[in-house]
């Protein structure tokens, strides 16, 4: 007989420019690169020119990058309120598919930073199902949503997201000061989530 399911929200948290400082880590090592006819407007680009790119690889597969990343705090206090919540909550980052050491590394980080946590790391974001995902990346946001049109973003506040015109529906922008919105619309997801029946969601 299998036993009756708790009916626990899910809530997938990103790794990098959530957690982890990516972005001020690649920018100060990106700015160290910087050539006097460099646009450093090139490097805030969702879509950079290819020699951005290219310095970024290089960045990135320096050992050691993702293993001594930064904590971002917000990001950490937002990840207990989903643990006082009675959220099921699982580390849910992108494996580059060049970079199998990044997989490791930020593993590691995750054991040092929220050793209590599961990890997920995945080459496509979008198939992995949740109530509320916790993503800076606009891309990732797009391509969830387009698959799971009924679960809530959270999207922390970062130089590369800022232009969004409009936010996605179902989704709050989080900058480190309105966690306590935050906190209402989460506690609302956990009272409809444990509404349903087992095998309603």
């Amino acid at each position: 007989m299998t036993p009756p399911r708790l009916n626990r929200p899910i809530a997938l948290v990103d790794l990098d420019g959530t957690l982890a400082d990516c972005g001020s880590s690649i920018a100060e090592r990106l700015a160290a690169l910087r050539q006097p006819d460099d646009s450093p407007e090139d490097e805030l680009k969702t879509e950079p020119p290819p020699y951005i790119l290219a310095r970024q690889q290089q960045i990135m597969s320096t050992p050691g990058f993702w293993r001594d990343l930064r904590p971002i705090p917000a990001g950490l206090r937002l990840v207990e309120v989903l643990k006082e919540l009675e959220f099921e909550t699982f580390i849910f980052t992108k494996g580059p598919s060049d970079n199998s050491n990044a997989w490791a590394e930020k593993f590691d980080w995750c054991r040092v930073h929220v050793p209590e946590l599961k990890v997920i790391v995945s080459e496509d974001k979008s198939v992995v199902h949740g109530d509320v995902l916790v993503e800076d990346w606009p891309p990732y946001i797009v391509q969830w949503r387009q698959r799971w049109p009924n679960g809530f973003v959270i999207i922390p506040a970062q130089p590369w997201n800022a232009d969004l015109k409009a936010l996605p529906e179902n989704s709050i922008r989080f900058d480190g000061s309105n966690l306590n919105e935050i906190r209402r619309v989460l506690e609302s997801i956990r009272k409809e989530t444990r509404a349903l029946p087992a095998s309603g969601r």
